[in-house]
C-alpha cells in the first residue's frame, strides 16, 4: 500500500467486478463530475466576460443612448416648428412616448420623465403600475418575479399523495420519507467510517495530519449538506485499490444511485441558476444560445452591432435634421415595413 493510502477497517477485502446496478451508478457519478464541471466553467468565464463588456460595450451602450435621447430632442423640437401636419404630429408624439418609455425602463431620468409626461398626458410610474395592474388581472402573477412559476406553481397534484388532505402522509411520501431515512443513514455511517481514519489526533507523522485534517473537512462539509459523492470519493481517495463502492450490495448501490440522482438534479438547477443570473447581470437576450463557450464570442459579436447602431443614429440623426427627411421618416413609421 502506498504512503498516500489510509486502510479503512470494513470496507472490504478485496475488489470484484462492478455487477449492473454498480455500471448505473459509475454512469452516473460521470454524469455529476460533468455537471460540476460546468459549473467551473461558468465561475472561469465570469472575469474575462466582465472585463471585455465593461471595456468595450458599456462605453457603447453609454454612446447609443446619448444618441437617442438627442434624437427625442430632435422630434420634440420638430413639434414646435413649422412643416409637421396634424397627423405628423401625432406620429411624432407616439414615437416620442414608445422612445422615452423604453428609455425609462434602462435606467431613470428626471428629463425624460418630464418629457413623457408632456406627450403621453400621464406620470411613466402611472403608466407602469396601469401594466402591471393588467397583467397581474390577466395571468394572476406579478410580472417583475416569475411569471411561469407563479402561474403554474400553485397548480400541482397534491405533493403527499392520497390521504395527505386529511393530515396524514400519502403513501408515495411515507416511502419517499423511508427512502430519504435510508440514505442519511448511509451517509452517517459513511461518514463514521471516513471521521474514525481521519481523525487528526490519532496520526503521529505531521505530513500525514495536515492531510487527514484538509480531507476531514471536507467529510465534515459534505456530511453537513447531506451529500453523498463527496463522501464516497473521499473513500476512493483513501483506498483506490477497493474504490468507493465495490464492498456494497446490489440494493445499497441502488439506494445511492437514487441518492445522487438527487445530488445531480440540485446541480444541474444551479448551473440553470449561474445561466439565469449571467443572463440578468450582462443582459443577454433569454433565448440567445448562450453557453461557457461561445459567450465571448456572442459578445464580440453584441459589441459589433452596438458599434454600428452606434454608427447609423449618428448618421440619421443628421439626416432628420432635414424636415422633409423628417417627414418621410415619420410617414415610413406609420406605414410599417412593406
Amino acid at each position: 500500500m502506498s504512503e498516500s493510502q489510509i486502510t479503512l477497517a470494513g470496507f472490504g477485502p478485496e475488489p470484484r467486478p462492478l455487477p449492473k446496478g454498480h455500471k448505473a451508478f459509475e454512469r452516473l457519478v460521470r454524469k455529476i463530475e460533468e455537471v460540476r464541471g460546468a459549473l467551473d466553467i461558468w465561475a472561469a468565464l465570469l472575469k474575462p466576460y466582465q472585463a471585455k463588456y465593461t471595456r468595450d460595450l458599456v462605453p457603447l451602450h453609454a454612446a447609443a443612448r446619448a444618441l437617442r435621447i438627442r434624437f427625442l430632442a430632435r422630434l420634440d423640437r420638430a413639434m414646435h416648428e413649422k412643416g409637421l401636419n396634424r397627423t405628423e404630429r401625432r406620429d411624432a408624439a407616439m414615437a416620442i412616448v414608445g422612445m422615452t418609455a423604453a428609455l425609462l425602463a434602462e435606467g431613470d431620468d428626471e428629463e425624460l420623465r418630464a418629457l413623457y409626461q408632456r406627450y403621453a398626458e400621464e406620470d411613466y410610474e402611472e403608466s407602469v403600475s396601469r401594466a402591471r395592474t393588467a397583467f397581474e388581472e390577466a395571468y394572476g402573477a406579478d410580472p417583475d418575479g416569475d411569471p411561469l412559476e407563479d402561474i403554474f406553481g400553485a397548480a400541482g397534484s397534491d405533493p403527499g399523495g392520497v390521504g395527505a388532505e386529511h393530515g396524514r402522509p400519502g403513501k408515495a411520501q411515507r416511502k419517499a420519507q423511508t427512502e430519504q431515512t435510508r440514505i442519511r443513514h448511509s451517509i452517517r455511517t459513511l461518514y463514521r467510517k471516513l471521521a474514525s481514519a481521519l481523525h487528526p489526533d490519532r496520526e503521529a507523522d505531521p505530513d500525514q495530519r495536515d492531510r487527514k485534517t484538509a480531507l476531514m473537512q471536507k467529510a465534515n462539509q459534505a456530511y453537513a449538506n447531506d451529500e453523498l459523492l463527496p463522501l464516497l470519493e473521499l473513500r476512493r481517495e483513501l483506498d483506490p485499490v477497493q474504490g468507493a463502492w465495490v464492498d456494497e450490495d446490489e440494493e445499497d448501490v441502488k439506494l445511492y444511485t437514487r441518492a445522487l440522482k438527487r445530488e445531480l438534479g440540485a446541480l444541474e438547477e444551479e448551473v440553470l441558476r449561474v445561466e439565469a443570473d449571467f443572463r440578468t447581470r450582462f443582459g443577454i437576450d433569454p433565448l440567445a444560445p448562450l453557453t461557457p463557450q461561445n459567450a465571448l464570442r456572442l459578445l464580440a459579436v453584441e459589441i459589433k452591432e452596438a458599434r454600428a447602431l452606434a454608427a447609423d443614429l449618428e448618421v440619421e440623426l443628421a439626416y432628420l435634421e432635414d424636415t422633409s427627411q423628417l417627414k418621410r421618416w415619420l410617414r415610413a413609421m406609420r406605414d410599417g415595413p412593406p
